[in-house]
């Protein structure tokens, strides 16, 4: 039998990628990789059309946000409809493939049915703090298996339903993040009494849910998290490498620091610039690939200072937009060391693909990174900026610490390879039938 297996496309729909969106997708990738049949439950703002072709053209348009009184009218309605216990139909997008996806490759890629209903996610939130339920979806080409991989609201009938919580950094660092503390606490315990199970990314985010919300232990499971790259990535040849770093970044092959990920409080931004200003590292830039930045303002404001500018050591901070995958890749294997000095993570995956990748990390020494990483990074007190930058000047300075890191990380990796990963989803799907 073929088993229907679907994600949510909260994460998959934007346009930067998101470590959320990494685990949905590899999740989408395993499971196809196990010859089950995948979906994706998109949300997002597109016109519709009893047309199946056209349906599909506006599928694939630019999202666009409706007009206020449209919003709101359109609220009320899909309210009312759920107060009188009608289930929420997504419709199919058939994917004939007559439109040219070349650029839409990350909304489609390894999935067999393609789901859309317009803002779903944020409509399943009002409807939650309207009524304390979860609010129920009828998906047509009905999935035996629901994976809801944020913290949605929502419920597929007649699919068992697991819900991925990554950490409880909202809870854990409350000052981190702007989220709906009240709202996300609540929904975790309805998760926890309604939910099929809990999915989680770490040992170290499994013990604080049950420590946290008192949730049995035999209702959450860690599977971790898969670190997937095309073996044209991984194995990508050190001279083409050193191409992409000078000619497209204007660097020099392993000779510069490099971090990369959402300049946000825990990310630990502003202390990783002022442990590099201190560092013994002259001649190796701070590179820091990020284009998303919030509730951040001293880290954001210290970086805009700072960034371009000729400083003293001859030292310099260079920020780079987003970049395709591969030139991620390529700037993660040109770089002397990763810097993830993150005060708090579900996973850290960051680490994780510097490791598979062959790149020296420095890190912290919060739970779940150290379960992480190993014996395969120097992890140092997140919040001490000395540490820090002692461990900066020793990366630049010390060849065979690199050395050492380099050969080590892709051995700690592979805990993490999609083969490894498909075996324990394999073994906890089973559980469950599957």
């Amino acid at each position: 039998m073929h088993y229907k297996i679907f994600v949510d496309g909260l994460n998959l729909a934007l346009p930067y990628g998101t470590g959320i969106a990494t685990y949905a997708r590899s999740l989408v990738n395993a499971c196809k990789g196990m010859s089950y049949e995948s979906g994706v439950v998109y949300g997002r703002n597109v016109g519709n059309s009893d047309n199946p072709a056209l349906k599909e053209v506006l599928f694939f348009c630019e999202e666009t946000n409706p007009p206020r009184v449209k919003k709101i009218f359109f609220t009320i309605n899909k309210l009312i409809s759920q107060y009188k216990k009608n289930n929420l139909a997504p419709y199919k997008i058939k994917n004939n493939n007559f439109i040219d996806k070349g650029n839409l490759k990350k909304l489609t890629d390894n999935i067999d049915y393609i789901y859309n209903y317009p803002n779903i996610f944020n409509f399943s939130k009002t409807y939650y703090k309207s009524c304390n339920s979860f609010l129920n979806i009828d998906i047509k080409d009905k999935p035996e298996i629901m994976h809801w991989t944020h913290l949605i609201p929502i419920r597929s009938v007649g699919s068992v339903n697991f819900y991925t919580i990554h950490d409880l950094v909202p809870f854990t660092h409350p000052y981190a993040d702007k989220s709906d503390k009240v709202m996300n606490w609540n929904m975790i315990l309805k998760i926890i009494e309604n939910g099929d199970h809990i999915l989680t990314v770490s040992e170290a985010s499994k013990r604080d849910i049950i420590r946290l919300f008192n949730a049995p232990e035999s209702q959450v499971t860690n599977l971790y998290q898969a670190v997937d790259f095309e073996e044209s990535l991984k194995n990508r040849p050190k001279h083409l490498v050193e191409r992409d770093v000078n000619g497209l970044f204007g660097l020099e092959y392993g000779h510069y620091f490099l971090f990369y990920g959402a300049i946000e409080p825990k990310k630990n931004v502003k202390r990783l610039i002022e442990a590099y200003m201190a560092a013994d590292c002259p001649d190796y830039p701070l590179v820091i690939v990020s284009s998303r930045s919030w509730s951040a303002e001293q880290d954001h404001a210290l970086l805009e200072q700072l960034k371009g500018r000729d400083l003293p050591g001859k030292k310099k901070i260079i920020q780079l937009d987003y970049m395709s995958r591969s030139q991620l890749v390529s700037a993660v294997k040109g770089a002397r060391a990763l810097v993830f000095p993150s005060i708090a993570e579900g996973f850290g995956l960051p680490v994780a693909e510097a490791m598979c990748l062959g790149t020296a990390v420095i890190s912290s020494t919060h739970p779940a990174i150290q379960e992480i990483a190993g014996d395969a990074a120097v992890l140092v007190d997140p919040y001490d900026v000395d540490a820090l930058s002692e461990a900066i000047s020793a990366m630049a300075e010390d060849d065979n610490l690199v050395k050492t890191l380099q050969e080590r990380g892709p051995i700690q990796a592979e805990k993490f390879s999609m083969k490894n990963y498909q075996a324990r989803l394999k073994a906890f799907y089973q559980k469950f039938g599957f």
